[in-house]
């Protein structure tokens, strides 16, 4: 299976909540098609609940999950 994957995007703050992410992965899935690959992989940090409920409205879903636990440092 041949896929795209989005590296990074940023919608300017003051222009948020109006559409144009959306329309930007709808613009994007249509090249992706016309290239013939099947899927578009993307990563998504936790923190960004945001940008999480806009993949889910898009039809993205979770495949993976990363871990990670910072440990404190030993004083001397």
């Amino acid at each position: 299976m041949q896929s795209a994957f989005v590296c990074d995007i940023e919608v300017k703050s003051e222009f948020r909540r109006q559409g144009y992410a959306k329309a930007a992965f709808r613009q994007l899935e249509e090249i992706v098609r016309r290239l013939g690959l099947t899927r578009i992989g993307l990563h998504v940090f936790s923190h960004n609940p945001g940008a999480q409920a806009l993949y889910v409205s898009l039809g993205y879903s979770v495949t993976s999950l990363n871990m990670s636990k910072t440990l404190l440092k030993i004083a001397n």
